[in-house]
């Protein structure tokens, strides 16, 4: 589920829809362009009250903005998108209506980005509308779907005292303690977090993110090594160059031309098994660059278990990806 949301505030009196976003930054930013019109940016701790008083707080200037963009945007010509709302079975539904070469009305919700129409540039609102009403069962049904599918996902780690983070498949009980020096360490089954500001999320993330980086740098190549042997009996060359970087989209990816194997610095948060699938998938690709029956069939010979593993690994993805980076992308290996 994506950390992107469509929200609806009143502002002096008028209705605004706004498009909300937490990203690692350090405040509230605010945003307003006639092709995506407002759009507010918020640090991921950030909560939804103190923000509408924010934007409360600074309504006059939020205003004039929202009016100059929709007044440049029916200056701009056929191709435009506008914030919408429409009140479907009792329920105000946010939608982000886009004007574009199409030859018919287009209805598309996702959990991402909510609910968005594209129509051509004649057609007009009432029309479009009334569109939706049609399809006012399929809309109720498919938010619905995605509200029960939000309340199940893990809420964003902040780092704070006693949550916890995997490593090698065990939870480790996050400690902080105020520091001069910024680092990571694993004692016994805490992971402790020393920072000059341990109030501050994004320091803690990016204290852990370097952590996970040198571990999975320690570890995962002398698993690479351990597992060789099974490729080199197919004539695979050792890779030229193992990469390590945070990914919240996959696993790892293989670049055969170059000889590259890249890997998620989450990966190290995975148990041995998983990581040993991972580690697998990635070395076949220099056989098979896709994903077709020869691939699995080679993968399985190369690990008959994967499957076992590789069902693991997709539920523990979103405890891993989505908790201790914010993203929204389901891992996995590529």
């Amino acid at each position: 589920m994506s950390n992107r949301f469509t929200r609806q505030i009143t502002l002096d009196g008028e209705n605004v829809t706004y498009i909300l976003e937490y990203k690692s930054i350090k405040n509230v930013n605010i945003h307003c362009t006639p092709a995506k019109g407002l759009y507010i940016s918020a640090p991921f701790h950030a909560d939804l009250q103190k923000i509408d008083t924010y934007l409360k707080d600074n309504s006059e200037r939020i205003l004039d903005a929202v009016h100059k963009a929709n007044s440049s945007s029916k200056r701009v010509g056929k191709h435009r998108s506008e914030q919408r709302s429409l009140t479907i079975g009792g329920r105000a539904v946010a939608y982000e209506l886009n004007y574009k070469d199409v030859k018919r009305i287009n209805l598309l919700i996702s959990g991402d980005k909510g609910v968005r129409v594209s129509a051509p540039p004649s057609v007009k609102v009432g029309e479009i509308e009334s569109f939706m009403l049609k399809n006012s069962a399929f809309i109720i049904r498919a938010l619905d779907k995605y509200e029960r599918l939000s309340q199940d996902m893990p809420t964003v780690k902040t780092y704070s005292d006693g949550e916890y983070i995997y490593f090698l498949g065990k939870p480790l009980t996050i400690r902080l303690f105020p520091s001069s020096r910024s680092y990571a360490e694993i004692r016994g089954d805490e992971l402790h977090i020393h920072a000059a500001d341990i109030s501050n999320t994004c320091l803690k993330g990016s204290i852990v993110d370097a952590f996970l980086k040198s571990r999975c740098e320690e570890t995962i190549p002398q698993m690479c090594r351990a597992l060789y042997p099974r490729f080199e009996a197919k004539g695979i060359a050792y890779p030229k160059e193992l990469r390590f970087r945070k990914m919240v989209s996959c696993w790892g990816n293989c670049r055969p031309s170059r000889s590259i194997l890249t890997f998620s610095t989450h990966l190290i948060q995975l148990p041995e098994k998983c990581i040993e699938q991972v580690i697998c998938h990635e070395f076949t690709h220099f056989i098979h660059a896709n994903h077709s029956k020869a691939f699995y069939a080679q993968l399985a010979e190369f690990m008959p278990e994967w499957k076992k593993y590789d069902a693991l690994t997709k539920q523990m993805q979103h405890e891993i990806i989505i908790r201790n980076s914010g993203g929204s992308s389901a891992a996995d290996a590529n």
